[in-house]
Parts: structure tokens; sequence; C-alpha cells
């Protein structure tokens, strides 16, 4: 429940809707020929099986993530960004560890129109919430990269109870940014470096 707030909060700041279809996006001149929009950087069933995870996500949880379509992703392809009103595509995701007594991990992808607005969202979302104490790692994932655990100097942090751990991996790539997300298991940073990676791998 306490990922969900969080998840919550962080949309308020950087979610919203527009009215225009991920193909009129902009061409970026070093995008990945396999890569095309948020739909390409979703996990496969195959993959999401390897990362042990699964995607059968209680019904209750999915829709307090506004998941009411039946499955446990959404993507938007009307999009503005809050930030600067530039618009683009988002897609959430959530899914299940299966070996951590079903903890939940919540995977973002947004593509942006211009690099002006992706590194302002980025900047934006990815520290204004978060104190320099949780800070495990920079640019790990590349030039633009931030991992952080919960940590009381964090925004709403005194509010986290003991042994309950909340991390937050942000990084860009061309003009997307990914944020993956997962609450309370310790043991959860494991698994979402693993998934930082696969996506990664999807631009080569």
């Amino acid at each position: 429940m306490k990922l969900i707030i969080i998840f919550a909060m962080l949309l308020i700041f950087i979610g919203g809707c527009s009215k225009v279809q991920e193909s009129q996006l902009e061409p970026t001149p070093n995008a990945s020929n396999n890569i095309s929009g948020t739909l390409a950087l979703i996990l496969s069933e195959k993959e999401i099986s390897q990362l042990g995870m699964t995607s059968e996500i209680n019904e209750q949880d999915l829709v307090q993530l506004g998941l009411n379509n039946g499955t446990n992703c959404r993507t938007d392809e009307d999009y503005t960004n809050v930030v600067d009103s530039s618009r683009g595509a988002y897609t959430l995701c959530v899914y299940n560890i299966k070996s951590l007594n079903n903890t939940q991990l919540i995977i973002e992808l947004t593509k942006f129109t211009n690099y002006e607005a992706l590194n302002g969202s980025y900047g934006y979302s990815s520290s204004h919430l978060f104190g320099a104490k949780g800070l495990i790692s920079e640019n790990d994932f590349g030039d633009q990269s931030r991992f952080h655990v919960s940590d009381p100097s964090d925004y709403g942090g005194e509010f986290n109870k003991p042994n309950e751990y909340y991390y937050n991996l942000y990084f860009t790539k061309e003009l997307y940014l990914i944020h993956i997300t997962s609450g309370k298991d310790k043991e959860a940073k494991d698994y979402i470096l693993k998934i930082g990676r696969k996506i990664l791998s999807k631009f080569e």
C-alpha cells in the first residue's frame, strides 16, 4: 500500500494526458532501429519469467494504480509532460516478485519529443522527493541515472516503517525516461538492477 501511495504522488508530478499519437513524435537521429515507442520496451512474458516475476496482480491493486483494463500494463499515447507541457507517450506496468512474497514492482516508460523535455523531467522527478543520504549510485545506467533507497531525509520518509525499503531507479536512453520502483523488501534491489539492464539491452 505504501508503494501505491508513493507512486500516486509521483504520477501527480509527472503524469498527464494530451492528444498526440506516439507515431507523431519527433524522430531521433540516433534512435535504435528496434525501438519506436514505449510499447517496444515492455518486458515479454519470457523475460518476466526469467526475471522471477509474474504479471498476475490482485485486481484491487490494479484498480488503485489505474489499471482497470484487465491487464498489468497501461499505455497513454496521449500524454503531456507536466514540467513543460511537451507531448509524448507513457506506459506503466506492475509486476509481482514471486520469491519476495509477491512484492510489487512498477515500471514507468516515458518517451519525450525533445531532449529539453526529457532532461527537465528527469532532473525533477529523480531528485525532488529524495534526500542525498539514500543515493546508492549515479550514472551506472548511462550518463543520467540515479538509484535511491528510502531514507528518513526523503520527502515523507519519516513515515516509513523500520526494515522497509523503497527503491527508485531512474535512467534515460535517447528520448526515453525509465523509472523502476519497488517497495518494502530489501532484496528487491537486485531485481530492479536486472530489469534496468534488460530494458537497456532492448536499445542494442
